[in-house]
């Protein structure tokens, strides 16, 4: 146990690392002190050419250390800390405290919901003849090759056409002034990753379906439902824990499409707008993201570990 908590603890250090140090690069190649001068003259009038300026390449480590310490520093004063944008600089906390909710929901959200559709769909494919299951891994096959953002419009023009064909909104479709779209959006970020989970439960359930403990248990005249339930699904969920990881990042790397697309102004769509000129606002919310799922995978990764001492 001592063991897996120091692993969690390294990994954990290790990620908040990668990410300031991440965050930072554009200070390493990029003359930043220059850059936002010229930033601030544009945004106040005081410059109207700016045709003339060109962002060369440049390599600066000390800037680029300079950049991680400002960016440690204003982690650990977040209360304080700001982010410049057109000419001024303005209170960080409030801002992110506004798009960070929603965009969390979406992710923690459809998290729960591909895993869930997932183990349930894969349950009741475990029943289904030959004939079935091969035309569903066709399907599944098919959906995939198709890209994410068209997915994401799919499901948004499904809800439209059966609108316009019975009169019934069933969720809201967009963010439209104060009424806010959550379970659509949820639904569809959550697409992708279902099959992902659905994929890899069918793999190592037929693997499993294979091994000497369920032939024993058929031979002792359990039903296929039980085993499937008590044995199958059982013995795999250890396995589909350790896909969390990417679940996570198919669900975060589509984040920003569905913001765009369902006119959603989450943390995605402010880091891209803000991010660059201000690099300690790119590593906050990225590490804002992360910490809940690092927390969820690190409290399973205990559970697992105390369930199944091995």
């Amino acid at each position: 146990m001592m063991r897996l908590l120091w692993k969690l603890v390294l990994f954990l250090l290790l990620s908040l690392t990668g990410i300031i140090l991440f965050t930072s690069l554009p200070v390493l190649i990029f003359d930043y002190a220059i850059l936002m001068n010229n930033t601030r003259l544009i945004d106040t009038g005081q410059m109207t050419n700016n045709s003339f300026l060109v962002n060369s390449i440049v390599f600066q480590p000390l800037a680029y250390w300079d950049q991680i310490k400002t960016t440690v520093i204003q982690l650990t004063d977040i209360t304080n800390t700001t982010f410049y944008n057109n000419g001024i600089n303005k209170p960080l906390l409030p801002m992110l405290m506004e798009v960070y909710p929603q965009s969390i929901s979406f992710l923690i959200g459809g998290l729960f919901l591909s895993l869930l559709f997932g183990i349930t769909f894969t349950i009741l494919y475990m029943n289904f003849p030959v004939v079935v299951k091969n035309f569903i891994k066709k399907c599944i096959l098919a959906i995939e090759t198709l890209p994410d953002v068209f997915v994401i419009l799919l499901v948004q023009l499904a809800v439209i056409w059966i609108y316009k064909n019975t009169g019934l909104l069933m969720f809201n479709i967009v963010n439209v002034y104060k009424t806010k779209a959550y379970f659509l959006p949820t639904l569809a970020i959550s697409i992708l990753p279902t099959l992902y989970v659905i994929k890899y439960l069918i793999l190592t359930m037929e693997e499993e379906s294979t091994k000497i403990y369920v032939e024993f248990a058929k031979g002792k005249g359990l039903k296929k439902i039980y085993i499937l339930l008590a044995y199958l699904l059982k013995n795999t969920a250890a396995q589909l824990f350790g896909q969390l990881k990417n679940i996570f990042w198919i669900l975060l790397s589509n984040l920003l499409m569905l913001e765009i697309i369902f006119n959603i102004y989450g943390i995605t769509r402010f880091v891209a707008d803000y991010g660059v000129e201000n690099p300690h606002l790119a590593a906050i919310s990225l590490i804002a993201i992360f910490l809940p799922f690092f927390v969820l995978f690190a409290a399973g990764s205990l559970l697992i570990r105390r369930l199944d001492p091995r």
